[in-house]
């Protein structure tokens, strides 16, 4: 009888001995099934010039640049070399430490067996081009890659072009109508096409859109076409198709790392255009009025300053805005060496009440005003129906914020600085 206990307890020893060895090889399996898989990848360039060379590689995902790798090297001949985890686009920067003419960025899709660049100094595809930029893509660069995703891309890049050069050929032809116009005598006809004229710039965002708009439609199972939504996901009347489009792709792409973004970034434009906050992830580049000394201000130069720049919409007759501005000032003395800057903006027609009001309520910062009441070009740019009204910009010039009240705006100049 004790013997056989023994060996009942031998067997239930053995038991779980194989019970535990059973869960620890489906563990090791499942830990297999959640390791991400791996692609080489190799990128060989021969850059003509580009003697002391650098070279980075990034991975864009939407909006955003994640270093992968560098090197450097002379000869003009670098190269990349390792392993992704993510199938994708991504974007090769170079330029030469002596020679500052020598320099390219190249987009690529990966993983593919091997690609090679090749760039020269001259441009070769310049027709699409009104003028030639160093380093702007394909006009002075080839990329062989056996990737049909390469052959797609470089059709939509070359496609988006294409319309650019379109959008100059259009503003030529609007300024010349304009030019025409001076002798007519016709104030008002002067006025509408010098209105046109300066809003032009205004609309090249409608034609890169244009461009992603007929590449969805004669590829619209490609994971290129995800990409090209995204690049102009953020203007305004191509959010309501690129939904449609979206919709109409076959479910894996849909549910794809492009396709999930691409399905928040709409839904993101989506709520931002039906709460009025359209400006929302656009850039400002320029502003258009003059300093009281009737000077130009670099905003670019302002915003990459400062970490944070309010744009305030204001006016000497607006009662609310001078007792608004104070507090904004205060909080711009406050943290201004910290990285918060600002610029008043003004609605005023007459020139001496402008800068009356500047003096009599002390508003030390930057101003700019077109000196014509609501019909000035910015005014009409940000839609501003109504001020007090402000935009809360970046260092990279995009419009974080639309009508941020003061306690809030206060919050976040406290939290970001």
């Amino acid at each position: 009888m004790t013997k056989l206990t023994n060996l009942c307890g031998m067997d239930s020893y053995k038991n779980g001995w194989l019970l535990l060895c059973l869960l620890a090889l489906l563990c090791g399996c499942q830990n297999k099934q959640k390791q991400q898989k791996e692609y080489d990848y190799l990128i060989v360039a021969d850059i003509e010039g580009c003697e002391e060379c650098q070279a980075k590689l990034f991975f864009q995902d939407s909006v955003t640049y994640k270093a992968i790798d560098s090197v450097a090297n002379g000869n003009g001949r670098f190269s990349f070399q390792g392993k992704i985890t993510q199938p994708g686009f991504y974007h090769i920067y170079y330029f030469d430490k002596v020679d500052k003419t020598v320099s390219g960025s190249v987009q690529l899709y990966l993983p593919t067996d091997s690609i090679h660049i090749k760039a020269t100094k001259y441009n070769l595809r310049t027709k699409f081009y009104r003028t030639p930029d160093p380093g702007t893509y394909l006009k002075n660069t080839v990329v062989f890659s056996v990737a049909p995703q390469q052959r797609e891309l470089e059709q939509y890049l070359l496609l988006r072009d294409s319309l650019w050069h379109q959008f100059f050929t259009d503003k030529a032809l609007v300024t010349a109508k304009f030019t025409q116009t001076f002798d007519s005598g016709n104030k008002a006809l002067i006025e509408q096409w010098a209105d046109s004229v300066k809003s032009f710039d205004y609309r090249v965002s409608g034609y890169w859109a244009a461009a992603a708009d007929l590449f969805v439609r004669q590829h619209p199972a490609s994971v290129v076409s995800l990409y090209a939504m995204l690049d102009n996901c953020n203007d305004r009347p191509a959010v309501e198709r690129f939904r449609r489009y979206y919709q109409a792709m076959p479910t894996p792409l849909q549910q794809s790392f492009y396709g999930r973004i691409l399905d928040k970034q709409l839904a993101r434009n989506e709520n931002r255009n039906q709460n009025n906050q359209r400006f929302i992830g656009s850039y400002v580049g320029r502003l258009a009025g003059k300093t009281p000394m009737g000077k130009e201000l670099d905003v670019e130069h302002l915003f990459k300053r400062n970490n944070l720049t309010l744009v305030e919409f204001w006016a000497s007759w607006c009662g609310p805005c001078r007792m608004e501005m104070p507090k904004y000032r205060r909080l711009y003395q406050q943290y201004n060496r910290q990285g918060f800057g600002m610029i008043g903006v003004s609605l005023d027609h007459d020139y001496h009440k402008w800068v009356q009001a500047i003096a009599e309520d002390s508003l030390q910062m930057p101003h700019l005003s077109e000196l014509k009441g609501v019909n000035g070009e910015d005014i009409r740019r940000f839609a501003i129906t109504g001020i007090p009204a402000n935009l809360l910009v970046d260092s990279t010039g995009r419009i974080v914020a639309v009508d941020i009240p003061f306690p809030k705006l206060q919050r976040k100049v406290q939290q970001a600085l």
